[in-house]
């Protein structure tokens, strides 16, 4: 399984004017083959810190998802706002287990 965690500190008024498109990404993203989990979170301490965890069948899963139209449309939004932080990690793991 791919994990992919990371974090994005943006203006939080530009992450307001984001969240259509990032509701649309989310939405189109759950959809596609291959993806288990694909969510955005907003900090509850830090209004500019969006928190983004995605767990993934296999490395091709996570590529053909970046080729795909609706992450396109979305790099370019997040192209047009000043990113103060990124932080994006890929996992390569096991399936886990509960605690």
């Amino acid at each position: 399984m791919i994990i992919v965690m990371g974090r994005l500190r943006i203006d939080a008024e530009a992450i307001e004017a984001a969240m259509p498109a990032a509701r649309k990404v989310v939405a189109a993203t759950q959809a596609e083959e291959g993806c288990l989990q694909y969510d955005y979170a907003r900090d509850i301490s830090d209004p500019e810190i969006f928190h983004i965890v995605e767990r993934w069948t296999s490395r091709e899963a996570l590529a053909a998802h970046l080729k795909t139209p609706h992450v396109a449309e979305w790099i370019a939004i997040l192209s047009g706002m000043t990113m103060k932080e990124r932080h994006i990690k890929l996992y390569d793991t096991d399936e886990g287990e509960d605690l």
